[in-house]
């Protein structure tokens, strides 16, 4: 079954909505725009646009933003969901399910990738959602510029929305590019961030069993 149409628009937007601006450019607008600017911060590098390697940079860059790394800052990407019915008692009180997702954002300081996992979980009540859809779920939210603790709290609150409740859990351990490369250089510095809710925030024994489960995944 598919949830209704305020549901999904509240699960694309959250509690911890992301600083947007409404704009009314279309894809292929948003596009020519970015091109030309990319064109302009290579010239003052000193770059050489008419380079073969170089010459189509700047409409590559604009490509990637729009259709790709930044496409979850279009809610019409958020992913189409469908819930399944427990009603054959496959679950019983007290299961978990537990899910790994491999993500990458960037950084909304400086525009670099940050790269990790996250570890989502949930208590399942009167419906379970498929495992891909709880992937494609993150990957939206982690497809725009990011705080890694946003990030992790939408991710949470996207699928406590979509679910009907709040027994959800979400843990996100990544490695930030702006750390790597610039400041402090540290190549093996990982930053984590954890999102409870509902159970899972009253619950010590419940936090303690997902992080026991998520510890060697």
């Amino acid at each position: 079954m598919n949830p209704p149409d305020n549901i999904i628009q509240q699960a694309a937007i959250t509690k911890f909505p992301s600083p947007l601006k409404e704009t009314s450019m279309t894809g292929e607008e948003k596009k020519e725009a970015i091109a030309t600017h990319v064109r302009a911060i290579m010239e003052i590098l000193g770059l050489d646009l008419e380079h073969h390697s170089l010459k189509q940079t700047p409409e590559r860059v604009a490509r990637m933003y729009v259709d790709e790394i930044f496409s979850g800052l279009d809610p019409s990407t958020f992913p189409r969901i469908s819930l399944f019915e427990e009603s054959h008692g496959e679950f019983k009180q007290g299961n978990m399910i537990v899910t790994r997702v491999d993500i990458v954002s960037f950084c909304e300081h400086h525009l670099v990738p940050m790269i990790g996992s996250a570890h989502i979980g949930y208590i399942p009540q009167k419906t379970v959602l498929g495992l891909s859809k709880i992937s494609r779920i993150a990957r939206y939210f982690a497809a725009r510029p990011q705080l890694q603790e946003r990030l992790t709290a939408q991710i949470g609150d996207s699928l406590a929305t979509i679910l009907g409740h709040d027994d959800v859990i979400v843990q996100v351990r990544a490695q930030h590019m702006c750390v790597v490369a610039r400041g402090t250089k540290d190549q093996n510095g990982l930053t984590t961030t954890l999102h409870c809710s509902g159970l899972f925030e009253s619950s010590h024994d419940l936090r303690k069993e997902f992080i026991e489960l998520i510890r060697n995944t």
